[in-house]
């Protein structure tokens, strides 16, 4: 049962820098078969060189739209959540770790709140698996909560509050070590 929270955070990629260009893209192509269908289709005219059939042309634009909007909301609904209370630390990634994880002192060998290096560590951000450094799930930044688990996979979670994080982190230590 989940008591009082000391730590509560929740990320998302809504407006960073990977939303931003994705959503440029997208306006961007979107716009390019505008153009396309409505010069074709509409107009009556041939669009580009060695134009495609209508048919070809309209599936094309479908399957783009579909993708693109795949895509964007994947983008706009990927959730990071974080929270600690006395006892347990639990945490989401939404939509690729649905219900919320707890983890409890027999579950962990070791946590810390660490500077790393999403690029070279993991590939990136999102949702990374790294052969040497186990997993990690994280949106933006270089802080996260590392933790080595009792069967001894790595997990990090990515936070922006490094600093609030470390004090739960050190009061979560404290009650595990008074029981």
């Amino acid at each position: 049962m989940k008591g009082k929270l000391i730590y509560s955070e929740k990320q998302t990629f809504r407006n960073t820098f990977f939303w931003w260009l994705q959503a440029m893209i997208s306006l961007g192509v979107i716009g390019m078969f505008a153009y396309g269908v409505s010069k074709q289709l509409i107009r009556g005219e041939q669009w580009g060189n060695t134009p495609m059939s209508d048919t070809a042309l309209i599936i094309t634009a479908l399957i783009s739209f579909i993708i693109l909007g795949a895509v964007q909301w994947l983008l706009s609904s990927m959730t990071l959540l974080i929270e600690i209370d006395q006892n347990n630390l639990y945490y989401s990634y939404f939509p690729f770790v649905r219900s919320k994880r707890t983890l409890t002192k027999k579950d962990l060998t070791s946590l810390e709140v660490r500077k790393y290096k999403p690029i070279l560590e993991y590939g990136g951000w999102g949702y990374r698996i790294s052969f040497n450094n186990g997993k990690a799930l994280n949106i933006k930044g270089n802080w996260g909560l590392q933790l080595v688990l009792q069967n001894g996979d790595k997990l990090l979670l990515g936070t922006q509050k490094a600093e609030a994080l470390k004090e739960a982190i050190n009061t979560l230590q404290q009650n595990w070590n008074e029981r």
